[in-house]
């Protein structure tokens, strides 16, 4: 391969797989500035993310801590970053279909376990065990979710859901419940059996492992 090739001749010749993440990033920014060539403002650009997954939590104001960053590249690169999320999204909820807790694990994860907040997602299930709705229904601080039992079950009667399944995640990576943890997943056992909606499973997503209230059998599911 030509080395000589800037990102734009590379992407057209050989296809947008062969480029670097920097390269990626530079094609977004367009142009570099009259001190810094576009190849350096994206290495800048990477240099501040803990890794590759963490660009998708990226923000406007993060861009714009880089010299060289405008409104306009910075945007440029939030509005990619989230047309990818929503194709990404899209995809995965065209009727998922959910065998196995590890199925909520391997479907999730990617999304999740580099988070530096906790996220509260629900996935709402028919019969058939695919997924019609999913839905995040809390962001909280980095130890913290405040959670309502209503608002979570307000989303599965929407869609008439048969069964859910909770996730979320520890930003510290290590998924082992807390006594909060507990208490919400027995308040929700308890309020599914009032609506007939089946309480499938609490999954908890740390780094690279994730703990499954049902597989522990730390409370009844």
């Amino acid at each position: 391969m030509d080395k000589t090739l800037k990102p734009r001749e590379k992407l057209i010749k050989h296809g947008p797989k062969v480029l670097s993440n920097s390269e990626l990033i530079a094609i977004l920014l367009r142009t570099g500035t009259k001190d810094k060539p576009v190849l350096k403002l994206a290495k800048d650009v990477i240099d501040i993310l803990s890794s590759i997954q963490s660009l998708k939590n990226i923000s406007v104001f993060d861009l714009l801590s880089i010299k060289g960053i405008s409104h306009a590249k910075a945007t440029t690169i939030v509005a990619a970053v989230e047309l990818g999320n929503r194709i990404r999204d899209n995809s995965l909820n065209n009727k998922k279909e959910i065998e196995t807790i590890n199925d909520v694990y391997d479907y999730l994860r990617e999304d999740m376990e580099h988070l530096e907040q906790e996220h509260l997602v629900i996935l709402c299930l028919n019969i058939r065990a695919e997924v019609i709705k999913r839905e995040t229904i809390y962001i909280g601080t980095t130890t913290s979710i405040p959670v309502s039992v209503k608002e979570i079950f307000n989303s599965a009667i929407k869609v008439n859901a048969y069964g859910i399944v909770l996730v979320h995640n520890h930003p510290t990576g290590d998924p082992t419940p807390s006594i909060s943890d507990e208490k919400l997943t027995k308040k929700l056992i308890d309020a599914a059996n009032i609506l007939s909606i089946k309480f499938i499973d609490h999954l908890i997503i740390g780094f690279n492992k994730f703990y499954s209230f049902k597989l522990e059998r730390i409370v009844e599911i």
